[in-house]
């Protein structure tokens, strides 16, 4: 189904404009880790985690305007220094990011392209994790999130399979005793419901 424009869309965002990262800037760090976010959606998470850590800098992509407009105006209001936002395809973006200059690499709730044929478009295919592999720092990882068990078994799977250790591993991410996770909103109403949330953490 086609998603329905939001009103006054372009004047949102040009609100926003000091949030905006057209190109991947590399002074933006300024020496501080660099986290980022890929498909931030509409920004309860990285919002509240970079309110949590003001000496962590924060981007976070996403290429739906509709939603990425939401998350904009949640950073704006809380007037957060340390995070910027990114709007497009990350494959592309990523081109410009340098080698071993990101910390860490958040994947939450991302589209689990069920069917084979569309395995390629998954965030944890191997052609995604070699864009990590190369961007993150030698101690870097990866934050992974999903309600989604068949791409989480698949993910299971690729992570080692590219050269990455897994650690923290997960089927029930709210009942593990787990401290200090701040929930997406997709994660709050599918949690709700009592879908299970699966994590892990991969390391290179």
């Amino acid at each position: 189904m086609r998603m329905r424009t939001r009103s006054h869309l372009d004047e949102r965002i040009a609100a926003c404009e000091k949030l905006i990262m057209e190109s991947f800037d590399t002074s933006f760090s300024g020496g501080m880790p660099l986290h980022i976010e890929i498909g931030c959606g509409k920004g309860r998470f990285i919002t509240e985690t970079a309110k949590l850590n003001p000496d962590i800098k924060y981007i976070a992509v996403e290429k739906v305007s509709n939603v990425i407009v939401l998350a904009m105006e949640k950073a704006a209001k809380a007037e957060l220094e340390n995070l910027k936002f990114m709007r497009g395809n990350f494959q592309i973006i990523a081109e410009d990011i340098p080698d071993k200059s990101v910390d860490r690499i958040y994947l939450n709730f991302s589209d689990p392209w069920p069917k084979k044929g569309y395995a390629k478009r998954r965030l944890t295919h191997g052609g995604f994790l070699e864009i990590y592999k190369r961007i993150l720092k030698d101690d870097g990882e990866i934050c992974f999130k999903t309600d989604n068990r068949e791409l989480f078994d698949f993910s299971l799977e690729s992570f080692p399979e590219n050269g990455f250790t897994l650690s923290e591993v997960t089927f029930d991410l709210h009942n593990s005793g787990f401290e200090g996770n701040i929930m997406t909103e997709y994660e709050e109403r599918f949690s709700q419901m009592g879908t299970p949330i699966c994590r892990l953490v991969a390391k290179l």
